[in-house]
């Protein structure tokens, strides 16, 4: 593919970029082509001048753009940062513990979008298979963004017993519809109201509050959510007037700590700051007992030890540890066309099973896929024989 041979003027002007920042965007290979099936794109990989991370242009006569999903801020205090963040009410919403997705309809074809902004196959087809896709007909010119939740995703596997199909543990809830090319989100209310109007499952408000009083009920819902494992909460303001915000539960801290250390030379350095000083805070404004941030304090130390001594253990048994997870497929077409995905976007995996299950829905590919994280494996076996730390 060749971009060139696309009006590279009117891209610029589309995105409201100059021919040289849009020259200096492919050099720097912020701006990157990429093609699911015969549909060829731009995408960019970082933020540039505005353009959001994930931002793609359709290389179509009309150059659709869909505008990457925003970053979303995250509250280390609840007070005082919700009662400057906010003009009047906050709605808050659970946080659910999936992939971000922007699903669109360019050319009369339905994609999904990933956060970095390829088209996942895999989530392609199971939108396309779990939603009533009409409200895109209707209003061709807005996106669904939302999370795609479940034991059985390739990007973050996590039960909840909503989406549970029986054979399958997946489902898609919205939390925002946006015009694709403006990024400018629908009011809390006429989100709803879109979605029921389609029948299109989405992220339900757990409460609407004053913002001055915010932080009082914000921290029971977290304590709450905490105790039943879930991830943590979303604060919008009614009209989308004022950027999101996000708050999330202890719970979540040390799980994504366990995880992060179960691979830790991959991921733990990333992980592990940002999550311990949430934890700080928050055990400062919830004004624990020096018993209760002993406890604490407790639970980060075993997420952090427990499951790198667990990987070290594994390794030093002869193990390559991997990330795994198992997914549904329809056919064995689309397995092979989700691992083409995956070696695209440079994944080292490995099939460690793979078997046909009978459905209600007819046959289906149930595929046990290991995520393998080089670095860990690699430096564990290295210092297992002696290497000194540099």
């Amino acid at each position: 593919m060749k971009v060139s041979t696309y009006d590279l003027n009117k891209i610029a002007e589309k995105l409201n970029l100059s021919i040289k920042d849009l020259n200096k965007a492919f050099k720097k290979k912020i701006l990157r082509e990429d093609e699911y099936k015969e549909t060829k794109t731009l995408l960019f990989k970082k933020e540039f001048k505005g353009i959001e991370k994930g931002t793609v242009i359709f290389l179509n006569d009309n150059l659709d753009i869909v505008r990457g999903y925003p970053k979303t801020y995250r509250a280390i205090t609840l007070y005082p940062t919700l009662k400057k963040h906010f003009i009047d009410k906050v709605v808050v919403e659970e946080k659910l513990n999936g992939y971000n997705i922007r699903i669109v309809k360019i050319d009369g074809k339905v994609y999904a979008l990933t956060r970095s902004g390829y088209i996942c196959p895999f989530t392609t087809k199971k939108v396309k298979k779990f939603l009533n896709l009409e409200i895109l007909d209707d209003y061709n010119k807005y996106m669904l963004c939302g999370e795609m939740i479940g034991l059985n995703n390739p990007y973050m596997p996590y039960y909840y017993k909503e989406v549970d199909r029986g054979y399958e543990n997946l489902g898609f809830y919205i939390f925002d519809i946006k015009e694709r090319e403006t990024n400018k989100s629908l009011p809390v209310k006429e989100r709803i109201n879109l979605c029921e109007k389609y029948n299109l499952p989405y992220v339900k408000p757990l409460t609407v509050v004053d913002k001055d009083e915010a932080h009082i009920h914000i921290r029971k819902i977290i304590e709450k959510l905490n105790k039943e494992g879930r991830e943590g909460v979303v604060l919008k303001d009614p009209d989308m007037a004022v950027p999101p915000i996000k708050y999330t539960t202890h719970y979540t801290q040390c799980e994504d700590l366990k995880s992060a250390f179960t691979f830790f030379f991959d991921l733990g350095m990333d992980f592990l700051f940002s999550r311990v000083v949430r934890e700080g805070f928050m055990s400062y404004e919830f004004k624990e007992t020096l018993e209760e941030r002993k406890k604490r304090a407790k639970d980060l130390g075993e997420a952090i030890l427990l499951p790198m001594v667990e990987t070290i253990n594994r390794v030093a048994n002869g193990e390559r540890v991997s990330e795994d997870f198992e997914l549904i497929f329809d056919s064995e077409d689309d397995f092979d066309e989700f691992l083409d995905f995956m070696r695209k976007m440079k994944m080292v995996i490995k099939i460690k099973n793979i078997e046909k299950i009978n459905t209600n829905e007819g046959v289906k590919i149930k595929a046990l896929i290991g995520k393998i994280y080089n670095k860990t494996n690699d430096k564990i076996i290295s210092y297992l024989n002696g290497t000194l730390w540099e």
